[in-house]
């Protein structure tokens, strides 16, 4: 049976250069978290620094258990001085909730699944016009900037091409995608894939330490910011030289028979986390492999014997 990859189409490609395109992100989930001591507790426990966040600029990060295993990963965005949106994987919201509720003894904490809220992406050259529909300004460039107005917000996110995610009640965005060109939400995960953008739930879980999942490229964790939960064993990885493995984005020269799958040298070393199809047909993907195997420039092939060249190292 022939793998189905996420694959980007020539039709969405040709919108996406001129137009703007909308997709649902199902796959997220948004939550919010109030109360008067919440960033003080939340500094306790997510992996990066909570001063960093603005008004104008979220935060990525990841939360851990106290052996340094992930719960979750996290974008952060203000709502207001007490009340923070939180941006979660759908497969780990409801675990998300229940581990900030564990250890909030002292605080007063309210946080929850906001059922009424979704993500969308929009996309495209003329994506202005569809924050002008919203009346958002446009974020500045840089990574997780963000505009808002009215519990709308509009983060910039580092897919292809220009675009931004949309947080926002799930009636403004069905008015929004009534107004747009519609496609689907596996187009997105090829775009994801295509610029290398590991999500937690698919290219890495609790059996791998976010730091091998590059969450310092991905600028998500905080060395000099103090305690929090997990912090011992990250600071031990870091110090100490101990993240061996990193994901990196990989050009499959054929298609692989499954995935995940085994990527070789002479023996298995690496795996293949995801693959998409682009829309000139070729094959591109994320992979999990040695630090060292992939400074050596070592031959890469699938089990089936297909090609696999390293492109770098997934980042931000």
């Amino acid at each position: 049976m022939t793998l189905c990859l996420p694959t980007l189409t020539t039709a969405t490609t040709d919108l996406l250069l001129n137009g703007c395109v909308i997709a649902e992100r199902r796959n997220w989930t948004v939550l919010k978290a109030s109360g008067p001591t919440l960033r003080d507790y939340l500094q306790g426990q997510i992996t990066q620094d909570i001063t960093k966040l603005s008004d104008s600029c979220g935060i990525h990060s990841a939360l851990l258990t106290p052996q340094g295993k992930a719960v979750s990963e996290l974008y952060l965005l203000n709502s207001s001085d007490d009340e923070l949106i939180l941006l979660t994987p759908s497969s780990s919201a409801h675990a998300t909730v229940a581990r900030l509720r564990q250890f909030a003894l002292g605080h007063t904490l309210r946080i929850g699944i906001v059922d009424a809220m979704g993500i969308c992406s929009i996309q495209g050259t003329h994506v202005n016009s569809a924050l002008e529909l919203l009346g958002l300004n446009e974020p500045q460039a840089s990574w997780l900037s963000y505009s808002h107005r009215d519990a709308v917000f509009a983060m910039v996110m580092p897919q292809l091409p220009r675009g931004y995610w949309i947080i926002a009640a799930k009636e403004i965005i069905e008015k929004l995608s009534d107004t747009l060109h519609v496609v689907d939400e596996t187009e997105v995960e090829a775009m994801r894939i295509m610029r290398g953008i590991p999500h937690f739930g698919i290219e890495w879980d609790a059996t791998m330490h976010p730091l091998n999942a590059n969450l310092i490229e991905f600028n998500g964790i905080s060395f000099d910011k103090g305690c929090y939960v997990g912090q011992e064993v990250s600071s031990r990885m870091h110090w100490r030289g101990g993240i061996k493995k990193r994901l990196y984005q990989v050009s499959i020269d054929g298609l692989p028979e499954a995935i995940p799958c085994p990527i070789r040298t002479t023996l298995n070393i690496g795996e293949l986390k995801s693959a998409a199809m682009n829309h000139e047909g070729n094959c591109v993907g994320i992979a999990l492999l040695p630090i060292a195997t992939a400074e050596s420039k070592n031959t890469l092939s699938l089990e089936n014997g297909v090609r696999v060249t390293l492109l770098e190292a997934c980042h931000a």
